[in-house]
């Protein structure tokens, strides 16, 4: 089986005459997307405790740190910009600190206070999105979005946004941090062979066939072909990030417009088609997709730190020089 970004897999339990290994598979919608979980091990009724707990664990990040529900930490924060501080959990304080990190590094092309332009886009919304916003109302919006307006005081673990209007969505990094979180629950429970997948974010551990040393496939979705892969390449205990612009979107006036967006432009990035980066951690995978699909090839090509898979705004598919050690395979 290949597991492929965006693709959802249906749930089934099958068995390795082999090796008498069980598979399991189960699927719930989070966090916006499809969060599927499959294990590898000789126990059924292991491998569905530890899929149980792990998306309860992902449904609990989801009613602490998503902008959509009004009594999380962050619509908190959202609701106090301008006003006060507000007194979070260490978890949320520490998302929050990291992201800030992630925004230096990355020189404000990742930044969580980005949710007046989600906002006012939509795509994250019941509606299907059917105008662009104007220039004016763009620019205006972008008075709000900025990280170094953010205020953090480590002795309470409050946090205080400067500007009214302000509005932090942790879209870009919660769901890694969930798919981690899900994958350290696994393991804590015994199981060490599986896939956690939040949408084509996910983290893989173990093989899927230890006798054999069996690595997992994994296939990245093709962004203009549905249902079909563009790559296939094999990995364990690493994390895989994917952004496209394929995922939620809209075509007006025979444009492409989606949901990953340029926080210094407030347009979505039209430089990419998707983005595949490998890390030793979802949280890591997710930031290093965004942020190469946002910067575009030209900036891939420098780096020396990104191992993955860049379509390019043409379509053309660039591959980082290490990855011929995934046995990665380009589909004709």
């Amino acid at each position: 089986m290949i597991f492929a970004a965006f693709i959802i897999l249906s749930s089934h339990i099958s068995i390795s005459q082999e090796s008498k290994l069980y598979e399991f598979s189960a699927s719930k919608y989070l966090m916006g997307t499809e969060f599927e979980i499959t294990a590898v091990h000789t126990s059924i009724d292991s491998m569905k405790k530890a899929v149980y707990y792990s998306m309860l664990e992902v449904e609990r990040i989801q009613g602490v740190m998503s902008m959509q529900i009004g009594t999380s930490e962050i619509s908190k924060i959202n609701s106090m910009a301008g006003i006060s501080p507000v007194k979070v959990s260490y978890e949320t304080y520490s998302i929050i600190e990291r992201s800030i990190e992630y925004s230096k590094k990355y020189e404000g092309v990742f930044d969580i206070t980005i949710g007046p332009i989600t906002i006012q886009w939509g795509f994250n919304g019941d509606r299907p999105v059917t105008e662009i916003p104007t220039q004016n109302t763009i620019d205006s919006l972008l008075k709000q979005v900025g990280y170094e307006s953010i205020r953090l005081n480590s002795a309470d673990t409050s946090v205080y946004l400067e500007l009214k209007g302000m509005m932090i969505d942790l879209g870009g990094i919660a769901k890694g941090y969930a798919v981690d979180r899900a994958s350290e629950m696994m393991k804590s429970k015994g199981i060490n062979s599986f896939i956690v997948n939040g949408g084509g974010d996910m983290y893989i551990s173990g093989y899927k066939n230890i006798s054999q040393n069996q690595k997992w496939s994994i296939g990245i979705k093709h962004p203009r072909l549905d249902n079909s892969v563009l790559a296939v390449f094999e990995i364990n205990d690493m994390a895989v990030g994917t952004s496209g612009d394929y995922e939620r979107y809209a075509i007006i006036n025979g444009k492409r417009y989606h949901h990953i967006f340029d926080p210094k432009t407030g347009w979505p990035s039209n430089k990419s088609e998707s983005t595949t980066s490998i890390a030793p951690t979802t949280e890591e995978a997710v930031i290093l997709s965004k942020y190469y699909f946002i910067q575009g090839f030209s900036v891939f090509t420098e780096s020396r730190e990104f191992e993955g898979v860049v379509v390019d705004s043409t379509g053309e598919i660039h591959t980082s020089q290490n990855m011929s050690l995934y046995n990665i395979k380009l589909s004709k």
